[in-house]
């Protein structure tokens, strides 16, 4: 079991209320993963679990990087962010390193104007230290939120 405590770092700014609705984590392509397991490969025989469900995590720290930003956290706002995780994969590479990949689609439901979609993928390597895993993890969503916000901001959606 992984326990992180995910800490917002965004240095993007931002205002105004919106909603942050819980990110659904479709997990492995075959439906067999549980929602708080992190996909790995084949040849990992250890399965990882995250402390909460990784849609709740992930969801958890949207919020807190919006926040952070300076966006009002209001329920029923005219702006209300979701998503999907495709992907939520930690895996070794060779004999020295270890990898985290995330996949993301955001959406941005709108009172006034057309929806914003927005797909972040991010690939993130270290060298193979289980204690750092959780930082390997962190470095993957702040990467992908960012991308997001950024992304988001540009649309005029947040």
């Amino acid at each position: 079991m992984l326990y992180l405590d995910y800490q917002p770092s965004t240095v993007m700014k931002g205002n105004g209320p919106v909603q942050v609705d819980t990110f659904a984590y479709s997990g492995h392509p075959t439906g067999l993963m549980k929602k708080r397991e992190v996909e790995s490969s084949s040849r990992d025989v250890e399965a990882l679990y995250l402390s909460p469900e990784i849609g709740v995590f992930f969801t958890n720290a949207v919020k807190a990087e919006l926040a952070f930003a300076g966006y009002e956290l209001k329920p029923n706002s005219e702006r209300i962010v979701s998503g999907k995780i495709e992907h939520f994969f930690l895996d070794y590479v060779g004999e020295q390193d270890q990898r985290f990949y995330i996949g993301v689609t955001f959406y941005v439901g709108r009172k006034e104007g057309p929806p914003f979609t927005s797909s972040c993928r991010s690939d993130q390597q270290q060298p193979k230290y289980w204690m750092k895993s959780g930082l390997l993890i962190k470095s993957g969503i702040t990467d992908c939120i960012e991308q997001f916000i950024k992304d988001a901001k540009a649309a005029g959606a947040i």
